[in-house]
């Protein structure tokens, strides 16, 4: 059956009592991460031992019965989850271990069983299935066996604060399967401890530590974490708000860990108040301090027109991500790979105008996903150009294989932190879609979706799959655009000139901000309709110099 297990985070407070029934044995800050156990082995034992003098001097010293044990985890961790593990108390009677034999748990008391969800840094606290009495003055010691039995190895074990002594103090043995062999000795891998008893008054008042009182810049998704100082509470009464004393987000509700995620995510900028009462079986603490945080400033873009282009140095481009993961509900995003999404010359033609590829040829999936944006306006529309090739082949090459029906093009919008199949905007595929994927052109075609419905805080994601390999084509997405859908761009201010060598004429513009491309006009009367004969990134054109008249128009797009 799963205990309740309870992170506490805060610092070593000292050889001494803390409180009323509390009691901690070791000072430094050293780590280790094989004592009490050492997850990244599927098996392993440990056994370790305090002495009466040590308990006596941190203030235990008299017969107590012990309720909570605690460890102290020094590296991040969050829901590194063991189950089956077992935890023993007994006495011990030599000056230290005198080899590095199995302890067999006979003669002792099982005081534990059941999953340890670590978390850190701070203090892991167990809650003991059966508490153990135990008195100093015997001159007996007290000693822990653990057994860690999940068969399951998890990379990133957490480690463990640890003072070394002048004795063999520890023993520990890991391995892929349950031994009861010999281990290996130490002086130096004895965790420090916590032992908690029961209280005989109300605890004090909590420290906060996550995020610690008038913090800056704190993540709009923080989880509030806080340390009890002793006195065993049970439970916890948590306030949070925006106003002070807070309530308008958390109004006194009930908590068992010393831990909270909020259920809905911060503004970015604001600040926020809290406060939380911890509860033993005697009463609430007093005079408990509210606390406050800020939030880091909105890092969302926020100016108009928004063009990204993808022709930078780097890939992706600033404020940009890509990964792995399919089109699932919801969507669980993968690391990065370089394989899937990268840059590549637009249209497979070499050149300085580029753009962002993927290459579907076989059972893989990928996202990219654009920086945040804050939109206030609901006229505001998103454009992207689109294109889908053979690999490596030009549109005058080889076409696409079109008879695939795996293959899947997706655009998303989301909330920006969040993404499911409800964010699906636009689903390009051959099976009845109505946007159907054989359709988007080998040339290029520019895709316009309104943002009505989607103001505020926001991402946008694309993506790209394949089933089975059955086809080897490249996806393309170029000149992406965010702005007012009656935004007007300047006309261009055009000039004619000679080319130096070839005596040809050259058309050339000034950039317009935030032009996605340029359409060339052409037309041989200018009484007459111009005719849109070239789509163009680049600032110049070189018309056909044997035509013997001519009419050009530019404008920005």
């Amino acid at each position: 059956m799963k205990k309740n297990i309870i992170l506490l985070i805060g610092l070593i407070i000292g050889l001494s009592s803390l409180f009323a029934g509390d009691y901690i044995i070791g000072t430094d800050d050293d780590t280790q991460n094989k004592v009490p156990m050492y997850g990244y082995a599927n098996y392993g034992w440990s056994k370790f031992f305090y002495k009466n003098d040590e308990l006596m001097a941190a203030g235990f010293n008299s017969p107590q019965t012990i309720e909570r044990i605690a460890f102290y985890v020094t590296n991040e961790k969050t829901d590194y989850v063991t189950t089956d593990q077992r935890v023993y108390m007994g006495v011990f009677y030599d000056a230290q271990y005198p080899n590095a034999s199995y302890q067999s748990p006979s003669g002792h008391t099982q005081v534990f069983s059941g999953t340890v969800s670590w978390n850190g840094p701070g203090w892991q606290e167990i809650i003991l299935d059966t508490p153990y009495t135990f008195d100093p003055t015997s001159f007996w010691h007290l000693q822990i066996l653990w057994e860690d039995r999940d068969g399951v190895r998890l990379g990133g074990p957490p480690s463990f604060q640890t003072t070394s002594t002048s004795f063999y103090s520890a023993v520990y043995k890991n391995g892929t399967t349950w031994s009861t062999s010999n281990g290996s000795r130490s002086r130096d891998y004895r965790p420090n401890i916590w032992l908690m008893t029961a209280p005989d008054a109300p605890p004090p008042p909590a420290t906060a530590t996550l995020p610690i009182n008038a913090a800056q810049d704190v993540s709009i998704e923080t989880t509030l974490r806080w340390e009890h100082n002793g006195g065993m509470p049970n439970s916890y009464m948590l306030w949070v708000g925006t106003d002070n004393p807070p309530s308008n987000i958390i109004n006194g509700e009930s908590v068992s860990n010393p831990r909270y995620t909020l259920p809905e995510r911060l503004e970015y900028d604001t600040e926020y108040f809290w406060r939380v009462i911890p509860i033993n079986d005697i009463a609430s603490a007093m005079n408990c301090p509210i606390w406050s945080f800020r939030t880091e400033p909105d890092p969302s873009i926020v100016d108009f027109p928004y063009l990204e282009t993808f022709d930078g140095s780097t890939f992706p481009p600033d404020g940009w991500t890509h990964h792995t993961g399919a089109l699932s509900d919801p969507i669980t995003l993968g690391g990065t790979n370089s394989s899937q999404w990268s840059q590549d010359d637009w249209l497979n033609y070499s050149g300085p105008d580029k753009a962002a590829r993927i290459s579907i040829w076989g059972n893989m999936k990928g996202f990219l996903i654009s920086p945040l944006f804050k939109v206030t306006e609901e006229n505001y529309v998103m454009k992207i150009d689109a294109a889908i090739l053979r690999y490596g082949q030009t549109p005058e090459g080889n076409p696409p294989n079109y008879s695939a029906t795996d293959d899947q093009f997706a655009i998303l919008i989301g909330d920006g932190y969040t993404w499911s199949v409800a964010d699906v905007v636009r689903d390009y595929n051959n099976l009845g879609s109505e946007y159907v994927l054989n359709d988007i052109p080998m040339t290029g075609e520019t895709i316009t979706i309104s943002l009505a419905g989607h103001t505020g805080h926001l991402r946008v994601a694309f993506f790209a799959g394949s089933e089975i390999s059955n086809d080897d084509n490249d996806y393309m997405l170029n000149n992406f655009w965010i702005g007012d859908a009656n935004y007007s761009y300047p006309m261009p201010i055009v000039e004619i000139a000679e080319n130096e060598s070839t005596g040809s004429p050259v058309i050339s513009w000034n950039p317009v901000p935030f032009a996605r491309k340029y359409n060339i006009y052409k037309t041989n009367d200018p009484n007459q309709e111009f005719n849109l004969i070239k789509s163009i990134s680049g600032t110049s054109y070189s018309p056909d110099p044997t035509e013997d008249k001519a009419f050009f128009k530019i404008t920005a797009e």
